[in-house]
This record gives C-alpha cells, sequence and structure tokens, in this order.
C-alpha cells in the first residue's frame, strides 16, 4: 500500500484533503493535527503544518522522520502569478525559494518536483474536467497581497503560483529522498489586491484590528466575502481532485 503524505497550512485547506478520505484516526505531529485513512489502494497521511517556513519545516522533519512516507504533496491554496481561474489547479515543476518577495533578483534556492507525480497530477486534474496547468512556484516568508507585487514576482521567478510553505516541504522531501509535488488551488487571482494585508493579521492583535478595520471601511467586508466565495471553490476542486489523485499514483514511479 503507497504511503502518501499531504501537507497544508491551514485547517480550511486541510480539510478540503479530508474530504476525500475515509479517516481512521488523528494524531498530533510536532504539536500539529494529522489525520490519517483510506483513499483507494493508497493510506494518506495529512498535516497541517501552519502558515510559513518555519511552522512547515518542523512539522513536516518530524512527519517525514516519523512515517515511512512514499511521496510528498503539498497542497492547499495558491496566489496565482498568471492569467487563471479561481479553482484551477497550478501544478508544481519546480519550487524556488524567495523568502523575501521584495528581492526580485530570482535567485532564491530552486527545489525539482518529481516529473511523474507532476503527470500523474496533470492526468487526475484531466480525469475529472478540472483546468490545471504545471510550472514553477516561488514561496516566500509573507503574505503579498497587491497585484503589484504579484507582477513584479512572477516576472522576477516565472513562476506560476505562489505559496508560503513549498519550499520548506520540497526540502525536507528532498532530505529523506522522498518524491515531491506541488499540487494547489487558485484562491487568489494575479490582477486583484486582498481586501486587506494579512500580514497585519497574523496575531490575535492582529486580527483585532483587521476586524475594527472592516467595520470602518465596509468595502473590505465585501472583499473578504468575494474571498471567501474564491476559497470555496477551490476548496472544492482540491477534494475532487484528491479522489482522482490516488487512483494515479500507481502509474507514477518517484524520479
Amino acid at each position: 500500500m503507497k504511503q502518501v503524505g499531504v501537507f497544508t497550512a491551514t485547517r480550511w485547506e486541510l480539510n478540503a484533503v479530508r474530504r476525500a478520505l475515509l479517516v481512521e484516526g488523528e494524531r498530533r505531529v510536532a504539536g500539529s493535527p494529522c489525520f490519517f485513512g483510506q483513499t483507494g489502494n493508497s493510506r494518506v497521511w495529512l498535516f497541517q503544518v501552519g502558515v510559513g517556513v518555519e511552522k512547515a519545516s518542523a512539522v513536516c522533519r518530524e512527519a517525514l522522520a516519523t512515517y515511512p512516507l512514499d511521496l510528498a504533496v503539498s497542497s492547499g491554496f495558491a496566489c496565482a502569478l498568471i492569467p487563471s481561474q479561481v479553482g484551477e489547479l497550478l501544478i508544481g515543476t519546480h519550487v524556488v525559494h524567495q523568502g523575501d518577495p521584495a528581492d526580485t533578483s530570482g535567485s532564491g534556492e530552486v527545489l525539482p518536483c518529481s516529473e511523474s507525480l507532476t503527470k500523474a497530477a496533470l492526468e487526475a486534474a484531466s480525469r475529472v474536467d478540472i483546468p490545471a496547468r504545471a510550472g514553477r512556484f516561488v514561496t516566500v516568508s509573507r503574505v503579498v497581497w497587491s497585484a503589484r507585487e504579484k507582477g513584479d514576482i512572477g516576472a522576477a521567478t516565472g513562476a506560476i503560483g505562489l505559496d508560503m510553505e513549498s519550499a520548506a516541504i520540497g526540502a525536507a522531501a528532498r532530505e529523506r529522498q522522498v518524491p515531491f509535488v506541488v499540487v494547489r488551488g487558485v484562491s487568489d487571482l494575479h490582477d486583484e489586491d486582498l481586501p486587506l494585508d494579512f500580514n497585519r493579521c497574523l496575531t490575535p492583535a492582529g486580527w483585532a484590528r483587521g476586524a475594527v478595520a472592516c467595520l470602518l471601511r465596509p468595502s473590505r467586508l465585501i472583499g473578504l466575502g468575494r474571498l471567501g466565495a474564491h476559497c470555496a471553490t477551490a476548496s472544492k476542486r482540491m477534494t475532487v481532485f484528491f479522489q482522482a489523485f490516488v487512483g494515479c499514483l500507481d502509474q507514477a514511479h518517484s524520479s
């Protein structure tokens, strides 16, 4: 039985994959939730790693040291850096760790994804009629919320999507010689600003300030509602995708 590790940042992203599983139990890994269960002929270990490379690195390293995983998948939501649809799947060929989004040199460490897993992910998306494309991802250290900055990063790196965890997941997988791939659903588009600078909301006090800002400017509430709808669409697509993806894994060999 193939052992599949899926790593997500938040509980919303975790739940998108969890709905595709017959969950058998729950554990804690590095203090974070881990669910395990079966889909088809694969056993899936589903980890919530937290937001950002530091949290993701700690959970991934413990998970890969504890469980005999055959492959690792970075999953969840993505910021698109190219024209795309909400809910479209962006599948990694490489991940570049850019760190500081303001660094537009494009010279960060590059981690390759498994060619066979990328191919299997594209095939799975095609089977369930979900639009998908493959290309480079970039991992950064903070939320990129403005369309202008998204454009700068995309131009500098040639990436199709952006997240805050995949480089850490890929680095941990490489240390253990575990094949790795990125599969994420688009939750915000390349040419739109997020309704808030979410970097200011990553602490309890920050969330309070964000709530006040929304009350003072109701248009932000509309933007948050739109973002929530985008995330719901991406979440549904991820559930359907994972139900098909594990069925394609027998055809994928580590590369």
